[in-house]
């Protein structure tokens, strides 16, 4: 069955806003103590990044980018993180690693009966790839954006020893096999709508 594009639109347009709004509520937490930990936004972009196929796997990650460079653009405090080098292009990768994370796990174990195993394991797995992904990539790209590409893996290291790092991995491992649950039985029911009859056939139907 072919999708209705104009559902994808206004899909897309809800999660960006379920995204930014999610990411002003963390911003609005732990921007005083210097840092914005994607503690509820990042599940929900990996979620939106590997609920559906692959053309669809840059979605989530992306939107999570352009929500982070318009935080940063009104909160003057992270304006050197605006840059769209640093906020949005490490985040289109998120949902491709999970992405393949996910399909190769779900088919490594579609014949397990176990329904953990079966599903919710591989979304638990894949919201860790796209954390990591997320952290790694940012941290580099602010490194050679700073001209410190030399100390990357120093400061990658130096943030996976933190507190906030290992609450993210902990909330995308918890919360993307539930997000992905939801947001599959939302596209189920979208698809599967019953569609209006075309008018001659209803026309037909009534002369009968």
């Amino acid at each position: 069955m072919r999708k209705d594009k104009a559902h994808f639109v206004a899909f897309v347009g809800v999660m960006a806003a379920l995204i930014f709004v999610l990411f002003l509520l963390e911003g609005a937490v732990l921007s005083p103590v210097g840092m914005t930990a994607c503690i509820l936004s990042l599940p929900v972009a990996i979620a939106v990044s590997i609920y559906d196929d692959l053309k669809k796997s840059f979605v989530g990650g992306t939107l999570l980018g352009v929500c982070s460079c318009i935080f940063c653009l009104i909160f003057s405090a992270f304006i050197k993180y605006a840059n769209p080098l640093v906020s949005v292009l490490p985040r289109f990768c998120i949902g491709v690693t999970a992405y393949w994370t996910y399909l190769g796990l779900s088919r490594l174990f579609k014949k397990v009966k176990n329904r953990f195993v079966k599903e919710v394991l591989p979304a638990a797995l894949a919201g860790i790839v796209g954390s990591l992904t997320n952290t790694v990539l940012y941290l580099l790209a602010v490194a050679i954006c700073d001209g410190r590409a030399a100390d990357a893996l120093t400061a990658i290291m130096g943030v996976a020893v933190t507190i906030y790092f290992p609450i993210e991995l902990a909330a995308c491992a918890v919360l993307v096999p539930i997000y992905v649950k939801a947001l599959q039985k939302v596209n189920h029911t979208l698809l599967n709508k019953k569609q209006p009859q075309p008018l001659a056939a209803a026309e037909a139907e009534k002369s009968e």
